[in-house]
């Protein structure tokens, strides 16, 4: 009976997972060999979460010392009166947490195959993937024997769709930014190109003769970061309090922003041009030269279609 729950558990957890990655890896091939790493990341993520969380309020001996791992939970609760403020800046942690673990592990292993940004994108999806994997099982494995047939069918269907949804919404988000951040050089090349400019930038660069792409590089990393984690937090906020909307749960129409919200904001992303530019190559030895042709093509498409945008409006003024 048990290994029969076992594998009910696993399939449940794996044939979503592997929808889902046919679903964000049917358009663009990435090597076989770095999806299953970075998925098998995503799962080593989870664990060190697990892990911690596990060992909260106990003392761990680490043979030449001790150290009391800090339950953040309770602390924030202590320092914070208000009751539903203290709250949320839990769900903050666990968002920090979380979002950093499992993105640190993806970057670990692909840092030296980024080409574009989205390949960050993609990568840090998969990491996701096999965080919620991992978790879906842990999640399964211990509420499989307390539910009906049904109520596990409704609760099975809730981690692998919606909270799956926040994960891949919440790592893709911070992917975008550390992507654009990774590259930081380049696309401030391609947005002069584009005569996007940063005023604040030139101006650290002028005043304290910082460089442009190391404050970039940095801006960028805190946006990602902060927005993954906020994100993150709102999801666990809202699903853990009374709320309604318009006589429904509040929780519902949250869980539908997200899943639904989340799709057509990876969509758009996916379907900018910039974010597809082998910008890992440009500037080296490596780059082969129907690959430099091939960027040279794209960035003069690029201009092209902001010619012909500012086009209209020019003739409009003189007429």
């Amino acid at each position: 009976m048990f290994a029969f729950q076992n594998i009910i558990v696993f399939l449940v957890a794996v044939i979503p997972a592997l929808l889902w990655l046919y679903l964000w890896l049917r358009k663009k091939r990435e090597n076989p060999w770095l999806v299953i790493l970075t998925f098998i990341g995503g799962m080593i993520a989870a664990q060190i979460i697990l892990v911690y969380q596990g060992y909260w309020g106990e003392t761990v001996n680490l043979i030449f010392a001790k150290v009391d791992l800090v339950d953040f939970r309770s602390n924030i609760q202590s320092l914070i009166v208000n009751t539903t403020l203290a709250l949320f800046v839990t769900f903050l942690g666990v968002g920090v947490m979380e979002e950093f673990v499992k993105f640190w592990v993806m970057k670990s292993i692909n840092h030296n195959f980024f080409e574009s940004i989205d390949d960050v994108i993609e990568l840090a999806i998969i990491s996701a993937l096999g965080f919620a994997f991992y978790e879906n099982i842990i999640y399964f494995k211990a509420q499989l024997p307390n539910l009906t047939a049904g109520g596990f069918f409704v609760f099975a269907l809730f981690r692998v769709t919606i909270v799956t949804m926040v994960h891949i919404l919440c790592s893709a988000i911070l992917g975008y930014y550390y992507g654009m951040a990774f590259f930081a050089s380049p696309v401030l090349k391609l947005q002069r190109q584009k005569h996007k400019y940063h005023p604040i930038l030139g101006f650290l660069k002028r005043v304290f003769r910082m460089k442009q792409s190391n404050v970039y590089h940095d801006e960028l990393i805190f946006i990602g970061l902060f927005t993954a984690m906020f994100v993150h937090a709102m999801y666990d906020f809202v699903l853990s309090i009374d709320l309604t909307f318009f006589g429904l749960p509040g929780f519902i129409p949250v869980m539908l922003l997200y899943f639904f919200g989340g799709f057509y904001y990876l969509n758009r992303l996916f379907e900018q041009k910039d974010l597809h530019l082998k910008l890992g190559l440009v500037g080296t030895k490596v780059m082969p030269k129907e690959d430099f042709a091939e960027l040279l093509e794209e960035v003069q498409e690029i201009k092209e279609k902001m010619q012909a945008d500012v086009t209209p409006s020019e003739e409009t003024t003189n007429e």
